[in-house]
């Protein structure tokens, strides 16, 4: 039989009919809308739609069939009076689950619609469940969704942000393997947070007794936020050390407290220090062979020469016998940047035509960190800024696998760790953080006064025998400490007739250096005769000792001649009248007579008191002697001599 429209009315208005009761009896909006949010629970709607439906049929029962109409009425009046007090309720508690929404749940769902971009925005808000108490965020995740961008931690940090707890850390408990997948987020209290000591004394007795139980190649740097000393080998891996530390971070502190440590273990120790302010306490320590002065980079460039020589011996030596075991030789390069310049300065003044452009300087400390550490050779820097310029740019930065930071900025950490999240520096004197590969701890440096270091490192050192027996050669002897420019004095090199003499040249024929006019009044005051030294001239002059400049500055010291060689270097580039010098294997020497001759004048300027004490004396000599010659004023047989001895 065919259906009709009639059939076909009834089917869709009995299918929707049920569709109305489920809506009905189930709580859920009867239009299908979604259900807006704060308002009743469904199961708290369905309830009172049950109970509707239940009173409306035992009333209409009542009322028609029994016709008990006051019963009815008092029934109906009793639950009405029952009910308002409750409706009146729920409307109050329902106001702030409202808010709760309106404030909180649905800001949250959309701020989630990246997140869960496979659900509409009414899933997501359904998805949701945060308790009025805010005690913990529940989030339904979508079959099969995954992690594909790092959604768990943005995740994470929009629950941090949205629900306003800054004194709570949000954590979730992610379940992806069973269904339903869901994550939930509880806050959990932060630890306290743990700092090292605001100061810690070198000679207390936490790290005495810390040092004390070093092995040879352990040092104490510290102690960290649980109270604990921190000890470090500089060995294997860890051989070369770094500090990219600011100003007034406590690299002084620290370099004393472990020079006065590789002293108790019997190691030498070259320090390089431009600053002249850090190590200078074990100035005369055994083993400590400092290079302290700015005015003498060629020194300090020695040194590090030296000891990239030393580490050349002991591999050889390593290799006839490998079980050899060296006593430890630590190279100390303190303010790195200000070293790199200056020495860079100092290759570009003193290079000779052929020598490579770039700072070979650079080449000897590569030399030692690459090498070094298997004949327990090692090195520690320190830098105001540990940037690749600063080592040379030969890739030594990354050879340093052990870095001290202190009083950083955020470029300077993604610059040498470049790591993500960048810690927070604490600017205070002998806070460093140890950065040894991911490990990170904070600590803070053991202080003691210059003195007490000095005092304590002798000590050490009588207590703990020094040898050299495996040194091959001896670190290069210092020059004479140059005084700074604006300290020197200027003094005239000679009195009384020369000075006329020198006063006497019309201006314009000299140079304007001091030498040269010392030249002319000498050549006027010893004027020979003709022919006279005519012979001499003839003679076979003797064989010159010829040497470089360094060496004869240490000739010129020993002979109280204070001149650093890099003075004499910048005298032979700027002054005319500078001794010339020899050119030998492609080397310019000097013989040391001719330079003593040409800076004796002003050392013997330097004793200007001394000589006018003794002129007041020959001055008394003189009156006496022309009273006994009867007033004729004639010259004795040695006063030519005098005179020429004077102008030399």
């Amino acid at each position: 039989m065919a259906r009709t429209e009639f059939d076909k009315q009834l089917e869709d208005g009995l299918e929707q009919g049920a569709i109305g009761f489920g809506r009905f009896v189930s709580g859920a909006p009867m239009d299908g809308e979604p259900r807006p949010p704060g308002g009743m629970p469904r199961w708290c709607i369905a309830l009172v739609r049950l109970l509707l439906l239940a009173w409306a049929g035992w009333a209409a029962w009542m009322w028609w069939w029994v016709e008990d109409h006051d019963r009815v009425i008092r029934v109906s009046i009793a639950v009405g009076a029952a009910a308002v007090p409750v409706a009146i309720i729920a409307a109050i508690r329902g106001r702030g689950r409202r808010n709760h929404m309106r404030s909180l749940v649905v800001p949250m769902s959309l701020a989630l619609k990246d997140l869960l971009s496979g659900w509409d925005d009414h899933q997501r808000l359904r998805a949701l469940n945060i308790p009025i108490d805010r005690s913990f965020v529940s989030i339904r995740l979508p079959d099969g969704w995954h992690d594909p961008s790092d959604f768990k931690e943005q995740m994470r940090k929009l629950i941090q942000e949205r629900m306003g707890t800054p004194d709570k850390v949000w954590s979730g408990e992610w379940n992806l393997k069973n269904h339903p997948f869901n994550v939930t987020f509880t806050p959990k209290k932060p630890k306290p947070k743990l700092e090292p000591p605001e100061r810690v004394d070198f000679f207390s007795d936490v790290v005495q007794k810390a040092i004390a139980a070093c092995k040879p190649g352990q040092l104490v740097l510290g102690i960290d936020e649980r109270q604990r000393p921190i000890i470090k080998e500089m060995t294997g891996e860890t051989a070369m050390w770094a500090l990219s530390v600011g100003s007034g971070g406590g690299k002084s502190s620290f370099l004393q407290m472990v020079i006065t440590q590789l002293v108790r273990q019997r190691a030498t120790v070259i320090g390089i220090d431009v600053k002249m302010a850090s190590i200078n306490c074990f100035e005369n320590v055994e083993g400590v062979h400092l290079f302290t002065d700015p005015g003498n980079i060629g020194d300090m460039r020695s040194a590090i020469s030296w000891a990239a020589r030393e580490v050349e011996a002991r591999n050889y030596v390593k290799k006839t016998d490998p079980r050899k075991d060296f006593d430890r030789l630590t190279l100390i390069l303190e303010e790195g940047n200000e070293f790199g310049d200056a020495s860079k300065e100092w290759w570009n003044e003193n290079k000779e035509k052929g020598d490579p452009a770039s700072d070979p300087i650079w080449g000897d400390i590569a030399t030692i960190m690459r090498m070094g550490r298997h004949v327990n050779v090692t090195i520690i820097g320190v830098f105001q800024d540990l940037r690749e310029a600063a080592v040379g740019s030969r890739g030594l930065r990354n050879m340093f696998r052990m870095i001290l930071m202190g009083n950083f900025n955020a470029n300077q950490w993604k610059m040498i760790v470049n790591t993500s999240p960048v810690p927070e520096s604490i600017d205070q004197a002998g806070r460093m953080l140890i950065v040894e590969g991911n490990r990170r701890v904070w600590i803070q440096v053991p202080y003691a006064d210059p003195d007490d270091f000095r005092a304590h490192a002798l000590e050490l050192r009588t207590k703990f025998a020094y040898t050299t027996r495996d040194l091959y050669g001896s670190p290069p002897a210092r020059s004479p400490q140059r005084l700074p420019s604006l300290l020197q004095e200027s003094r005239p090199l000679f009195t009384g007739d020369a000075m006329a003499k020198k006063e006497a040249i019309p201006a314009g024929q000299g140079s304007g250096d001091d030498a040269t006019a010392v030249n002319m009044v000498k050549d006027e005051a010893l004027e020979l005769e003709p022919g006279e030294g005519a012979s001499e001239a003839e003679e076979q002059e003797p064989e010159v000792e010829l040497l470089p400049l360094a060496e004869v500055s240490r000739r010129l010291a020993e002979e109280g001649i204070e001149v650093s060689a890099e003075l004499m270097r910048q005298h032979k580039r700027r002054r005319s009248n500078f001794p010339a010098g020899k050119v030998v294997d492609g080397k310019e020497l000097f013989a040391v007579e001719d330079l003593a001759d040409y800076y004796r004048p002003a050392a013997d300027a330097a004793q200007a008191q001394d000589v006018d004490e003794a002129d007041e004396v020959d001055d008394a000599d003189g009156a006496q002697d022309k009273g006994d010659d009867g007033g004729t004023g004639e010259e004795g047989p040695g006063d030519d001599d005098e005179e020429e001895d004077s102008l030399s």
